[in-house]
């Protein structure tokens, strides 16, 4: 083996051109390669950054009476069960996430991540604060004082990371509460919170019907998750046999944490991803594998005196997948450091998205491992085909000077094979860049008549529970009435409304009943997606009014209740008919709303994009649902970025304790809303430009490679009056038709990858068989193929017959 890696070495530095395309090319492969599992592994395998983090769990329940999404929360009254009566966990405590607003003397008001917890999570978890104290069993008795955590960021951020922030009280959702301690650096858990407040069981709370909480669980060290559900499930049984009206068809459910967070459409994601880019090492490693082939015909002779000075076939392939894994390695030591500056470009670019922040994106065991195995696996791959090829000696005739070797049909079967792979596998990466970059653009078109650019936006979300100020209808209707009143009479502000979604931001699906169409079985009517807003909404974002006319101030009042529809409702729902005094209503709650009165009909309007089975939209005044979370926009001539300080101000005086968060262009808001499209539409557009650009230089090679053997046979066809047309087409129609197969297997392939884009939600306003994509493609791969082919064709058609003729 040491002489086989010496001599090697030799061959690499003998032949550096050729060593470094290899090693070009497979570091392009295993670097991608690695890159991506490094995301994948952060995202779906690592374990969450806690000590004993590998045997963290989550529990939740699973209504099987629910249809699609079964997932519901678990009870106070369950959780006491779960706790006391398993066998299966060291610890399992509880939590129900929120949002709190902190108000305090000096600091505006800023709303935050809550986490409701039971006292012995962060002891479960082994995170103790770096300052101050965690919480105590006293801390969650009813009537006990508050306690609040804060999160390291907000220490730094809103009181400078001062010491003597512990016992210092503050306004927390407009109760006091005293600090007790910070969390430390980093530390989120569990969905990126920023406060936590000790779960203090109320009536509401203790409530069986109330399933509000998310427990997590330390397995014991010898038990399996399958018996931690089998404990449970034990325990829910019980609860559904003694509290039917409750817990019937209730039954615990325990996954692991990467199953409760990451599981579903972004585990698909990112696997899509991991899939896309093994198809870039397979094109890399059938690249190479075509160039190991070529250089084997060259070293025929050489191998051929190997095989007869005694030389065995099994040495001889060892020696020749030595080069290839020396070549590999060398070619994914390189592919690491491109690695390195590929997941620091993903993680910068998905800094502000949102990220949980358990996903550190860095290189672990896993990640070297994944790397290791892949570095000398490739090497093995591509050259065990032609170490195989290369060592299959005839001696006979092998040694006879003047005798050319390697050009048999099975080896031109073998190559050609290898092209068609690789032209397949570029397709389908084509196909799935080229339908996210359509999508991106589509999405940019959405809605282009809404003023996006100069439209101001931001969120408020006035508490509205029980016994808070905002309980009352009455009193959030008044809040936004001021506020609008005031914005609309700044300087430069052209238009101002409110509206519970704003323009291609979603909806709240709703389902209705029209008159004169009685639902016969509840749950099977229609549904509509209803946007709540305040008047001015149809001026202040664009929409015309097709027909009838927009609300006025006394639309939405108790027997005054009006409705406004898209085109594409009033067409799905009362085809052929005029819509305009149409009635239906909402039957979401006990008892369905008042009828509404269709009293417009409006252009139609984007508000979910990434869902393409979106019910149509209506829309109905603020007057009539009192809305609490509700999207400020504001219409004005200048620059919108400067009303930011102007609104906060507003608001600070209308009421000192409610945040203005979110604050953005419309134009800010929908790119956050999409980053996906740019982030992972440019990842799989980089995938496919390498992927087509190894499959183009690797069908030129072959092409050129089996010209160049066939130099001789070129020479005669000339010498007997061959035109260099009919060379020309000679030599492009091996390559073509290489060309073509591997193009239908990969449209094939694309029509498949392509359809499992659009179930994720990668696709926006657009079919994921859209035939631009795929006749662009077409056109691509053929144009650069035919180029491929031609440059080897044209060369040989210039040939001089005399020269060709001496060729040996």
């Amino acid at each position: 083996m040491l002489n086989d890696l010496r001599f090697a070495f030799r061959m690499l530095l003998k032949h550096r051109w050729f060593s470094a395309a290899v090693i070009v090319t497979i570091a392009l492969g295993i670097g991608i390669n690695t890159t991506v599992f490094t995301l994948v592994n952060a995202v779906l395998f690592k374990p969450v950054p806690i000590p004993r983090g590998e045997r963290l769990v989550v529990v939740s329940n699973q209504n099987s009476a629910n249809q699609g999404n079964n997932r519901v929360g678990v009870s106070w009254a369950e959780y006491q069960q779960y706790r006391q009566n398993n066998d299966s966990f060291e610890s399992l405590q509880a939590t129900s996430n929120g949002e709190a607003v902190i108000s305090d003397p000096g600091n505006p008001p800023q709303r935050y991540g809550l986490s409701r917890i039971s006292p012995g999570l962060f002891g479960m978890l082994q995170t103790p604060p770096i300052l101050g104290r965690t919480f105590s069993l006293a801390d969650a008795d009813p009537g006990a004082e508050t306690a609040v955590l804060l999160g390291h960021e907000v220490w730094q951020q809103r009181y400078a990371g001062a010491s003597d922030v512990i016992g210092r009280t503050i306004r927390l959702n407009e109760a006091p509460a005293t600090i007790v301690g910070v969390m430390p650096e980093g530390f989120k858990f569990p969905a990126n919170q920023d406060l936590w407040i000790p779960l203090v069981p109320t009536a509401q709370l203790e409530n069986r019907a109330n399933r509000s909480l998310q427990l997590f669980g330390i397995l014991n060290s010898d038990t399996p998750i399958e018996r931690a559900q089998q404990d449970l499930s034990v325990i829910s049984d019980r609860l559904a046999a003694e509290f039917p009206d409750t817990n019937e068809n209730i039954d615990a459910w325990v996954m692991t944490f990467h199953q409760a967070f990451n599981g579903g459409e972004i585990r698909i994601v990112f696997l899509m991803m991991l899939g896309a880019v093994g198809f870039v090492l397979l094109i890399a490693c059938a690249n190479v594998a075509n160039m190991m082939l070529s250089r084997a015909i060259t070293r025929h002779r050489e191998i051929s005196i190997r095989a007869a000075m005694g030389a065995s076939r099994r040495k001889i392939i060892r020696q020749l997948l030595v080069e290839s894994v020396l070549l590999s390695v060398i070619g994914g030591l390189l592919g690491l450091a491109f690695s390195g500056l590929g997941v620091h470009a993903f993680d910068l670019a998905t800094e502000n998205v949102g990220k949980p922040y358990w996903i550190i994106f860095d290189m672990d065991w896993r990640a070297f491992g994944y790397f290791a195995v892949i570095s000398i696996l490739s090497g093995v791959i591509f050259g065990l085909m032609p170490a195989l090829r290369a060592s299959r000696v005839d001696l006979n005739t092998a040694l006879k000077d003047g005798t050319p070797g390697g050009g048999s049909a099975r080896g031109g079967w073998l190559t050609g094979s290898l092209v068609v792979l690789q032209f397949a596998l570029t397709v389908v990466l084509l196909a799935g860049a080229g339908m996210m970059v359509r999508s991106f653009f589509a999405a940019q078109a959405i809605n282009d008549f809404v003023p996006a650019e100069n439209l101001f936006t931001a969120r408020l979300f006035p508490p509205e529970g029980e016994g808070e100020r905002y309980f009352e209808p009455d009193t959030r209707k008044q809040l936004y009435t001021q506020l609008l009143e005031r914005t609309r009479a700044l300087p430069g502000v052209t238009a101002a409304a409110a509206a519970s979604h704003l323009p291609g931001l979603g909806s709240a699906p709703r389902p209705i009943e029209f008159d004169g169409r009685p639902i016969e079985e509840p749950g099977s009517g229609p549904r509509a997606s209803m946007v709540v807003q305040t008047p001015g909404f149809f001026d202040t974002i664009g929409l015309p009014i097709l027909q009838g006319r927009d609300f006025d101030l006394t639309d939405g009042r108790p027997g005054q209740e009006a409705v406004v529809v898209t085109r594409e409702f009033a067409q799905l729902f009362w085809p052929d008919e005029d819509a305009l005094g149409k009635r239906f209503r909402l039957i979401d709650g006990d008892e369905p709303d008042a009828w509404m009165t269709v009293v417009g009909l409006c252009a139609d309007i984007e508000q979910n994009p990434t869902d393409t089975d979106a019910p149509p939209t209506f829309f109905v005044t603020h007057e009539q649902q009192a809305w609490s979370w509700m999207g400020i926009m504001v219409r004005t001539r200048n620059d919108p970025a400067a009303l930011t300080a102007t609104m906060r101000s507003l608001v600070q005086d209308i009421d000192q304790d409610l945040p203005l968060f979110n604050v953005s262009t419309l134009t800010g808001a929908l790119d956050q809303s999409q980053w996906f499209l740019r982030v992972f539409g440019t990842l799989f557009l980089v995938f496919a430009l390498i992927g087509l650009l190894m499959a183009s230089v690797g069908i030129y090679a072959v092409v050129a490679q089996a010209t160049a053997r066939r130099t001789r046979e070129i020479g005669i066809r000339m010498a007997l009056g061959a035109t260099a047309g009919r060379i020309i087409k000679l030599v492009l129609g091996r390559g073509m038709r290489q060309l073509l197969i591997g193009l239908v297997i990969g449209l094939a392939g694309a029509v498949g990858a392509t359809s499992l884009m659009d179930q994720v939600g990668f696709l926006i306003g657009i079919s994921p068989h859209d035939p631009f994509v795929f006749a662009a493609i077409t056109g691509l791969l053929v144009a650069i193929g035919v180029f491929a082919c031609w440059l080897p064709a044209r060369r040989a058609a210039h040939l001089h017959p005399v020269k060709a003729l001496r060729d040996e």
